[in-house]
């Protein structure tokens, strides 16, 4: 607990240091007092010569001390004695302070000499005070409120030992039953036992506290009964009041900045509540606006989002505690740089998925091929897109490299036209091409996920040396089945060849007939084939 409650502490004073900022820096210091027995006698704020204020306050007061320590002088002798250029208080031979035109303070005194008597009257009454507080009766009296006040501290602090483990067995026999576990429906936010635990610590916490200021209130009390140690007590009393104050001063202060960024903070939420209605409309349908899709609804509101914020933010930025202080300025540029360093790669990335969201080259779903990747969509955002292959294989692409590398979109005219499947057999001059083309067509009708509304079709493709390359087309609006297609389609190319008793052979495929085997499977031979013997013919033509 005692790191933290140092944090907060820091923290404080770095709020209150922030947002004073350079206008705090720039106040005039306080001036320098000479003090005795806890009278102010006189106050310096300017320096003499080669003595400044404080050097001057520090030899007055070791003067009054010599003064006071001395019994046979007697304050009354005191006298005030004019020069040209300053009012001295003297004794007999010495000279106690002296008072320049600058150390008039407005407030007590309209001239050096009026002043002069102040601090003449002040000078005696704290040698009297000083005698009167180191009289033996004085002293014994203040033993006798130190014994009494220590007395009083060991009371509380015995107090405290036997009250709080009480209070904390009270905390942990309150489990389950005064204090209970937080859900939400069937679900467990909080059990109780962590809940007793840190409210253990909070009680543990708070006695740490009350047992700091209770030491922090005896130690400068028991000082300022001895006249030794009373000028140390506004001292102590000031390293924890003078915090406290300033940051309480600069809460009210920040009261009316505090309302103006409340007032942004409710304008941009409701503001955004209302965007987020509008593009909700627009991508359900309900709102149309010429030339804006649908699927750019909720991109479009992202982008507008960011913008929103980051104006808002510029409006709130000068009404934040210590935005105007160098250091919290030095830090913002420092965070910026390393921001603008270290994000090249992902601001191009982000370019480019703002570029590929309003160039609309695929959808969620659609198979595309990006470069060498061939898959379904499954994902893009501002900086990466990923596709999902026919492997089920997750593929991460940056979108600037999306937006660099040529993107074919197989699904994006599957639905309306159809894509096109295309494949290509190649079949020697002797098969007639009607009967290729007609087996071709057949097996595509035979094809599961083939558009039946769209008749494929044909092409030849080439007349090369040995065979003639037939490139059979054929619908589907199933593009993210393609292989399954493709494997179906190849089979019952297969079967329809087969039927029909018609080989596909390579272009350079070479058989010699005589004493060789068909290369058709056996399930499509006819039943009386016979593997036909090798035969020379005799008569040779002349």
């Amino acid at each position: 607990m005692r790191p933290f409650f140092i944090f907060c502490f820091a923290f404080g004073l770095t709020f209150s240091s922030l947002a004073f900022g350079e206008d705090e820096l720039k106040q005039k210091p306080p001036c320098a007092p000479a003090q005795l027995a806890g009278v102010n006698v006189v106050c310096f704020s300017d320096g003499i010569g080669a003595f400044s204020a404080k050097e001057r306050a520090a030899a007055v007061e070791a003067r009054l001390n010599d003064l006071a320590k001395d019994p046979g002088l007697d304050p009354g002798t005191l006298s005030l004695v004019e020069a040209s250029d300053k009012t001295d208080i003297v004794d007999k031979t010495h000279t106690i302070v002296s008072i320049f035109d600058t150390d008039v303070d407005s407030t007590l005194a309209s001239n050096r000499t009026e002043m002069g008597a102040i601090v003449l009257k002040r000078t005696q009454a704290a040698i009297d005070a000083d005698r009167a507080l180191k009289s033996p009766g004085k002293l014994l009296e203040s033993l006798a409120y130190t014994v009494t006040i220590t007395a009083f501290l060991i009371l509380c602090l015995v107090g405290l030992s036997r009250i709080y483990p009480r209070i904390y067995q009270w905390i942990e026999r309150s489990k389950g039953h005064y204090i209970k576990s937080v859900r939400i429906q069937t679900f467990e936010l909080l059990n109780s036992a962590r809940i007793v635990a840190g409210i253990l610590s909070i009680a543990r916490g708070s006695r740490i506290i009350l047992t700091l200021f209770l030491l922090y209130i005896y130690v400068p009390l028991v000082l300022s009964l001895f006249p030794w140690t009373s000028n140390w007590t506004p001292t102590l009393l000031s390293y924890i009041l003078t915090p406290l104050k300033t940051i309480a001063t600069v809460i009210i202060d920040y009261i009316p900045k505090l309302f103006f960024i409340i007032a942004i903070v409710i304008f941009t939420r409701y503001l955004m509540k209302f965007i987020h209605f509008l593009f909700l409309e627009i991508e359900s349908g309900n709102l149309q606006l010429q030339g804006f899709y649908r699927e750019w609804a909720s991109p479009t509101y992202k982008l507008v989002r960011v913008l929103i914020l980051a104006f808002a933010f510029v409006m709130t930025f000068p009404y934040l505690p210590g935005s105007s202080s160098p250091a919290f300025q030095g830090i913002s540029v420092f965070l910026g740089l390393l921001l603008s360093l270290g994000s090249s790669s992902a601001i191009a990335n982000i370019v480019a998925g703002v570029v590929i969201t309003y160039m609309r080259p695929f959808r969620l779903g659609d198979r595309v091929k990006i470069a060498d990747t061939v898959g379904d969509v499954i994902e893009k955002n501002l900086l990466v897109t990923r596709i999902r292959s026919i492997k089920n294989v997750d593929i991460t692409v940056p979108n600037s490299m999306v937006l660099g590398s040529h993107i074919i979109n197989y699904s994006s005219t599957a639905e309306s036209e159809g894509l096109i499947l295309t494949t290509t057999v190649t079949l020697g001059y002797d098969v007639p091409w009607r009967k290729v083309h007609e087996l071709l067509i057949a097996a595509a009708h035979r094809t599961e996920f083939v558009m039946t509304g769209k008749s494929a079709f044909v092409l030849q493709t080439a007349l090369n040396d040995f065979a003639v390359a037939y490139e059979l087309n054929a619908f589907t609006d199933l593009p993210n089945r393609m292989a399954l297609i493709y494997s179906i389609l190849h089979q019952n190319i297969q079967d329809c060849f087969n039927e029909a008793g018609i080989e596909i052979m390579s272009p350079h495929y070479n058989s010699i007939r005589d004493g060789n085997e068909t290369t058709l499977p056996p399930d499509y031979r006819p039943n009386d084939y016979v593997k036909p013997g090798f035969s020379v013919a005799t008569d040779l033509p002349t």
